[in-house]
């Protein structure tokens, strides 16, 4: 019984190859013609040292700023704001809804209504003496894992 179960794969081994048959003439019908392939040969006139010789090209870079410097304001504009920038300066009630009255990290005041988006977070509640944010990682789409920020109002500085 030993002696079959070596033999069981070589007999399968060998029937399959057989099954493949010799390969057929050109020009045989179901069968399409390779292309041939030129031989390299040293009448053709390549030199070997060419195909194994360092050339220079130049560095042309196609980046429209540099990589290393500060992102300029046009461009944290355009991204939006960090909830960490936001300063909350109070709040106001327009139309029946409560508005939040903020400044950003540039110093422009806005009013902003409750489920406004930040880059990295939301507006989520408006209160007599705070604001509410939900704040998510700016890198991630997942806002279902977030942390609550609740910044009190910020007095202003010429009244006492």
């Amino acid at each position: 019984m030993a002696r079959f179960a070596c033999f069981l794969p070589v007999l399968a081994l060998s029937l399959q190859l057989g099954a493949q048959g010799a390969p057929e003439a050109p020009g045989a019908k179901g069968r399409a013609d390779a292309p041939p392939t030129p031989a390299l040969s040293a009448n053709q006139g390549i030199n070997p040292e060419d195909l194994i010789a360092a050339r220079a090209y130049p560095y042309r870079p196609a980046l429209q700023r540099d990589p290393f410097a500060a992102p300029s304001d046009a461009e944290q504009r355009n991204r939006g704001d960090l909830v960490d920038d936001i300063g909350v300066k109070g709040m106001v009630v327009s139309n029946g809804k409560p508005m939040a009255v903020v400044t950003d990290g540039r110093g422009n005041v806005r009013m902003l209504p409750i489920g406004y988006r930040f880059r990295d977070g939301e507006l989520v509640a408006v209160g007599e003496k705070s604001v509410t944010f939900r704040q998510w990682d700016p890198n991630t789409t997942n806002t279902k894992v977030f942390r609550t920020v609740v910044k009190t109002f910020k007095r202003e500085e010429g009244k006492r």
